[in-house]
C-alpha cells in the first residue's frame, strides 16, 4: 500500500471551520445594515455610545456613513457566498485572511489618529487580526489526509 499523496492547496485546511469563520465575520458585518437606511440615527447612536455626544448634521458624514455601510453589507454577502463553496473560493478566502491581518494595524493607526476611545481601537484592530488569523488557520490546518486512490497498487 502506498503512502497517501500530499494534499493539494485546495484540499488543505478544514472546510467546515472555514465556513464557520466566514459566516461569523459575515454575520458581524450585517450590523451595518441599519446605517444604510437610517444613517443620521446610526451616527447619533454610535457617537453617543463612543462618548462623543450628539454629532452635527453634515451631509458628507451621512453620505460617508451610508456608503461605508453599503460596502460592509456587500462584504457580508460576499463572505457568505464564499462560505457556500470554500474549496472553489479558497484563493479569495486566503486573500481575505491576509487582508484582515493587514487591516488590523491600519485600523489601529486610523483609530488612534481619529481620537477614538481605547475600547473602539481595540475592537477594530483586534477583530481584524483575529478574523484574519482565524481564516488563515482554517485554510491551513485541520484538513483530512488524502486516501490513496488505489489501495492495492
Amino acid at each position: 500500500m502506498k503512502d497517501a499523496e500530499p494534499m493539494s492547496k485546495s484540499e488543505r485546511g478544514s472546510p467546515r471551520l472555514q465556513r464557520l469563520v466566514l459566516r461569523v465575520i459575515s454575520a458581524v458585518s450585517f450590523i451595518a445594515l441599519p446605517a444604510i437606511f437610517a444613517p443620521q440615527m446610526a451616527v447619533e447612536k454610535f457617537s453617543v455610545l463612543l462618548g462623543f455626544g450628539k454629532p452635527p448634521h453634515l451631509p458628507l458624514l451621512i453620505y460617508m456613513t451610508s456608503g461605508a455601510s453599503c460596502v460592509y453589507l456587500a462584504q457580508a454577502v460576499l463572505l457568505w457566498l464564499m462560505s457556500c463553496d470554500v474549496v472553489r473560493y479558497r484563493p479569495l478566502i486566503v486573500f481575505c485572511g491576509w487582508a484582515y491581518l493587514a487591516f488590523g494595524p491600519l485600523f489601529l493607526w486610523i483609530d488612534i489618529h481619529a481620537g477614538m476611545p481605547s475600547f473602539q481601537i481595540a475592537a477594530d484592530s483586534l477583530s481584524c487580526l483575529i478574523g484574519g488569523a482565524a481564516l488563515l488557520m482554517a485554510c491551513s490546518f485541520g484538513g483530512q489526509p488524502s486516501i490513496p486512490k488505489n489501495p492495492d497498487a
